[in-house]
């Protein structure tokens, strides 16, 4: 039985909706173009211009749009979301170059029925991985140049977690984790709108990524996120119980009943966490605590926490 940590995954991050993957042919691939999600506000000529342009997927008119824009703005921030946007557009979408003139590399000449040469068709000029990395720079360029824009952090850690780079993500992570309690929770969105929520709205996007690195079975780095987390927020409830969840899930149940226990005593009404101490201390022999914590149980507002409750009392001889 794993130890029911998921009583937190109804907590989204509300930035979740920015990135995503779309369906082609039957499968899953990362569209970039929902990026476009934090980049700018409705109503801004320029972002809207920006999104049109994206969603046609011309690389070519984006390029040229974008420096037109920062031309006219300034290196802003959503600029550097712009261009960041462009490079994953392009690792999608650009894998080859059609073009008139010869290219510098290898390529074939296209012909009509004559033999006359009407263009040619090469590799384009930054192959995919290449794109990615200037696409994780470009962001990373931003972020150092405007540290409180979270969705530029969120964004940049959304992207190395899809591409597997988890060290980076965690790297990531902990700047955030640290800028946090310089700014106190002050956080920017797209066109530097203050983002709502302060630590609730962190913390919450934060345990998202827990759980995406959760569901793909990375617990040791999902306790690097945890352990970070609880280095900068001692007494968070929702990430304390992550790191119980875990610890009980790879046979650690001692050291995951002290980090229950000391839930508990924060918040001593919770449920599942009272559920966890119970089963845990069942687990490890330890009858008469495990029967303490079964019969607050009966008091429970849940029914099928009550009934779970009294079945283990049953096994338990109570």
């Amino acid at each position: 039985m794993k130890i029911k940590y998921l009583f937190f995954v109804s907590l989204v991050c509300v930035t979740v909706s920015c990135y995503g993957n779309k369906k082609q042919n039957g499968s899953e691939e990362k569209q970039s173009a929902e990026l476009s999600a934090f980049c700018g506000t409705k109503g801004d000529e320029y972002y809207t211009k920006f999104v049109e342009i994206l969603n046609k997927q011309d690389t070519a008119e984006l390029a040229s749009y974008i420096k037109k824009w920062e031309k006219a703005k300034g290196k802003t921030a959503d600029i550097y979301v712009a261009w960041f946007n462009y490079y994953l557009l392009k690792k999608n979408y650009d894998p080859i170059s059609i073009s008139t003139d010869v290219p510098e590399g290898k390529g074939f000449a296209l012909r009509d029925s004559v033999g006359k040469t009407v263009g040619y068709i090469s590799e384009s000029g930054m192959s995919t991985s290449e794109n990615l990395n200037m696409a994780i720079k470009t962001l990373g360029e931003g972020i150092k140049n405007f540290p409180d824009r979270i969705d530029m952090a969120f964004g940049l850690i959304h992207t190395l977690l899809s591409y597997s780079q988890y060290d980076l993500a965690m790297k990531e992570v902990h700047r955030v984790l640290e800028r946090s309690l310089v700014n106190k929770n002050i956080w920017k969105w797209s066109s530097d709108t203050p983002a709502q929520g302060k630590e609730d709205f962190l913390i919450e996007c934060l345990h998202d990524y827990f759980t995406q690195l959760y569901e793909v079975q990375q617990d040791s780095l999902a306790m690097v996120l945890v352990d970070d987390v609880l280095a900068h927020y001692p007494d968070n409830v929702y990430f304390l119980n992550n790191k119980g969840a875990l610890l009980a899930n790879n046979g650690k149940e001692k050291e995951a009943l002290a980090v229950f226990m000391k839930i508990h005593k924060i918040n001593p009404t919770d449920d599942i966490v009272t559920s966890n101490i119970a089963y845990i201390n069942m687990q490890l022999g330890n009858k008469g605590e495990a029967r303490k914590y079964y019969k607050l149980l009966l008091n429970s507002e849940d029914e099928g926490i009550r009934a779970d409750a009294n079945a283990f009392l049953k096994e338990l001889g109570e």
